[in-house]
């Protein structure tokens, strides 16, 4: 499992033409999966958003994620996803505090994993996560968020899958 997300970590920075920060990071599921995740975020996006929303980044996100069953480790499931992510600043000029959230589609190449049945191999993703810049000197950050996989009833059963996850990420 570590060594093809070090293998996508190596083939998405290649792409840092298209990228202006990679990410990796570790996941984990009450229904005892757990993986890694490994993409790429296209920052600042030149987006108009209506003002109710307040004054969010909008960035761009596409990674690959690979998850297996903690039971049964020979269970995993692979899926890519892209999702346009929001970003507000809440705190802290030298070391900043984002809140970011997204919902975007992912694409799974089972429906099956453990005990959960997906039914369709698209799902969206609905995330939400804390980002905080830990050095003054480094534009690097680490995040701590949640992501929920479903269907959205599009077909039956629909259990989706929830993890929770920790990142780092790079800008270049």
């Amino acid at each position: 499992m570590w060594l093809r997300a070090s293998l996508v970590v190596l083939i998405i920075s290649s792409f840092s033409s298209f990228a202006d920060e990679i990410h990796v990071a570790g996941a984990y599921s009450t229904d005892q999966l757990r993986g890694v995740r490994a993409g790429y975020r296209v920052t600042d996006l030149p987006i108009e958003l209506p003002s109710w929303i307040g004054s969010p980044d909008v960035h761009l996100e596409a990674a690959l994620n690979h998850w297996q069953d903690s039971n049964n480790t020979a269970d995993n499931i692979t899926a890519f996803t892209i999702s346009p992510i929001l970003s507000w600043h809440v705190a802290g000029a030298e070391r900043p505090l984002y809140i970011e959230a997204g919902i975007g589609g992912s694409y799974f190449d089972k429906t099956r994993i453990a005990d959960r049945h997906l039914s369709t191999q698209f799902q969206f993703e609905d995330r939400v996560s804390l980002s905080w810049q830990y050095s003054p000197s480094s534009e690097a950050r680490v995040a701590l968020g949640y992501t929920h996989y479903s269907n959205a009833d599009i077909k039956r059963p629909n259990d989706g899958l929830d993890f929770l996850w920790m990142s780092w990420v790079l800008p270049f």
